[in-house]
């Protein structure tokens, strides 16, 4: 990208767009209409030259670390559509769940501050600390910082109860004070946070086809935590379409 175009490029954060999926994926439902433009996208890919390699063996990485610092690598991804949808529902704050130092947590906090919506997190912890001021420590001082309402529970309580009923059980109490909160599962991972990895495949299927002609990628690794399912199956429509010979 020349200097001129990123400097044109940077006026289009936090623009709402609308959205038009990859053919392969126009079938899928629900079918998101827009997205908010939140990440540094796209991002590269790098050649990584590791000591040791098998002879012939190239070794490329999809460098999702520098989608933007605030908004925590492929997190950003799903938030994109997530906040796009809470917007478009009318919503005046967020919830979501995670462990204490969640990364998806301060992302959707990040991300919330940005788009003037308030943001409640449920972040779960030990149970003799629970009761305690978290404190300023890692994404917690992110969190505080943009303006996040935290509220604590035990490990033995989130296993007893659940991240979808304590979730409910904010969302309702947001209600009766007359607010119009929108829920983020764990992770941002559902059907509408799944756009963020299907609209990563088209992005590199375009960086592969332009990058210097065409790279011949044999193998796919894909570091699975929450939605490896989705992570997988976008994966398999690019060994389809790309003959790659495995994905692991």
């Amino acid at each position: 990208m020349d200097a001129t175009a990123d400097v044109f490029g940077s006026f289009e954060f936090l623009k709402l767009k609308s959205y038009s999926p990859p053919s392969w994926a126009s079938h899928l439902h629900p079918l998101p209409t827009h997205f908010f433009s939140l990440g540094h996208l796209p991002t590269p890919i790098h050649q990584w030259n590791l000591p040791n390699l098998p002879r012939n063996t190239q070794l490329w990485l999809k460098r999702d670390d520098l989608s933007g610092m605030q908004l925590s690598g492929n997190k950003v991804r799903k938030l994109e559509f997530l906040m796009a949808d809470a917007v478009a529902q009318g919503a005046d704050c967020v919830i979501t769940i995670g462990g204490i130092q969640s990364n998806h947590c301060r992302a959707t906090a990040v991300a919330a501050r940005y788009l003037n919506l308030d943001s409640y997190l449920i972040l779960r912890t030990s149970k003799v600390n629970v009761d305690k001021d978290p404190g300023l420590t890692g994404n917690l001082l992110v969190e505080r910082l943009v303006g996040a309402h935290v509220d604590l529970v035990s490990k033995e309580e989130y296993a007893k109860i659940g991240s979808v009923a304590l979730t409910e059980m904010l969302k309702n109490k947001l209600l009766r004070e007359g607010r119009k909160p929108y829920v983020i599962p764990v992770g941002g991972s559902n059907s509408i946070g799944a756009w963020g990895y299907i609209e990563a495949i088209r992005e590199i299927e375009k960086q592969v086809v332009s990058e210097s002609g065409s790279v011949g990628i044999d193998d796919i690794v894909v570091a699975c935590g929450r939605f490896c399912i989705l992570q997988y199956l976008t994966c398999e429509h690019f060994y389809h379409f790309h003959a790659c010979s495995e994905i692991v």
